[in-house]
Order: structure tokens, then C-alpha cells, then sequence
């Protein structure tokens, strides 16, 4: 059982593993893919659409079947396309989606390898937010029950506002951390606000005989 002074340590998820790796799966994957295209693909089609206006203008396009069967070009090449520019677009997306995927991993290390903690009057975030309970004057929860989600809104050393976040999808317990800091904290709380159940019929409170002869005396005749 836990106490106030034990250091609690979040670490990452099962979840958040399967997740992340699978969408770097998918950017890296599509990066190869551009520079495939960039490297091969489009330049084979770019040849048979080139080879293809050629024999056009001799009429001997009868010939291209033979040549595509040898080469691996396409059985019917694009002739209207501009291969060039179309070349140049797989290079800048493979560069981008290749970009786009390392700095993913780099999030993705930097996550795995760090954890949410706190102790006794703290807590600290993965990317090195040091968050005094006493500095905290908001909480938001209204994604708390739905998303795992709530916003911390401190004031630092400096006095400048920031805003700390418990995410309890990617850092498993760390219920434990919203929980000490409520604990702690005597701020302002924002919560979704829960609809009220209506009251069942047998909570209702029975009417008595003469309620209901005084009723059925004031409805309207039918």
C-alpha cells in the first residue's frame, strides 16, 4: 500500500508501445515506398512512356508489347504524364515521410526511456516539467474519464503560466499521481458535469387516495 512520501514511478504502456510502433511501421513503410518509386518504379514508367511517343511518331507502336514483356514496363504507359516532376515528388515525400519518422523515434525513445514521477510534494513529466503541487492552480479533468487526460496548469519559477499533462493511456498508475496531487492542491477543478439519473417510479413517492380523487375532479371532461 502506497503513502504520501513513497515515490510513485509511472512508466509506458503496453498500449502506447503497440501503438507508436505501428505508426512508425506505417511512415517508415511509406518512406521506402517513395524512394522505390523515386529510384525504380517511375523512371521504368518514364522510359516506357518515352519509348512509347517514339514509336508512335514512327508508327510502330505495334512494336512496344515485345519491348514491355523485356523491360517490365507497363502494358499501357502514361504518356500524357509528366515523369519528371512526378520523379522529383517521390524524392521530397520520401524525405519527408523519412524525416518525419525519425523524429517520431527520437519522441518515441525519449518517452520509453523516462517516466512520470512524484513524491511527496512534486511531479515530473517525461520532458523535464517539474511541477510543485503549491504551484498548481488548475486542474482539468474534463477528459479524465474518457481519454485518460488531465491538464495541470502551473505557475513557474519565473512566474509564467504552463500547462503539465497525466496522460494515464500512455503512463500506466498514473491515476496515483492525479490522485496525490488533488491530495494536495486547492486550486480550481474542472470536471465534466455528470447529468443527473431521473428519479426510478419506485422512488417516487405514492399519492394518496384523496390526492387522486382530487386529480381525476380537476382533469377535463373527455
Amino acid at each position: 500500500m502506497s503513502t504520501e512520501d513513497e515515490r510513485i514511478i509511472c512508466r509506458t504502456t503496453p498500449w502506447y508501445h503497440k501503438r507508436r510502433i505501428a505508426m512508425m511501421i506505417l511512415v517508415f513503410g511509406l518512406s521506402i515506398y517513395f524512394f522505390y518509386d523515386w529510384k525504380v518504379g517511375y523512371p521504368l514508367k518514364r522510359d516506357a512512356a518515352e519509348k512509347m511517343l517514339e514509336l508512335k511518331k514512327q508508327n510502330r507502336e505495334a512494336e512496344y508489347a515485345a519491348l514491355a514483356k523485356e523491360k517490365g514496363w507497363p502494358e499501357t504507359p502514361n504518356i500524357d504524364k509528366d515523369w519528371n516532376y512526378a520523379i522529383g515528388e517521390q524524392l521530397v515525400s520520401g524525405i519527408l515521410t523519412g524525416v518525419l519518422g525519425v523524429v517520431m523515434l527520437f519522441f518515441y525513445i525519449r518517452t520509453v526511456r523516462g517516466a512520470l514521477t512524484a513524491d511527496a510534494d512534486s511531479f515530473d513529466t517525461v520532458d523535464g516539467q517539474h511541477v510543485p503541487f503549491a504551484s498548481a492552480f488548475r486542474i482539468d479533468r474534463r477528459k479524465w474519464d474518457h481519454k485518460g487526460l488531465a491538464y495541470v496548469f502551473y505557475k513557474n519559477d519565473k512566474g509564467e503560466e504552463k500547462r503539465a499533462v497525466i496522460d494515464d493511456l500512455i503512463f500506466g498508475g498514473a491515476v496515483k499521481v492525479l490522485d496525490r496531487l488533488q491530495a494536495n492542491f486547492k486550486g480550481e477543478i474542472i470536471d465534466l458535469e455528470k447529468e443527473e439519473e431521473p428519479a426510478s417510479a419506485e422512488a417516487l413517492p405514492e399519492k394518496t387516495d384523496k390526492e387522486a380523487e382530487g386529480e381525476s375532479e380537476a382533469s377535463p371532461a373527455q
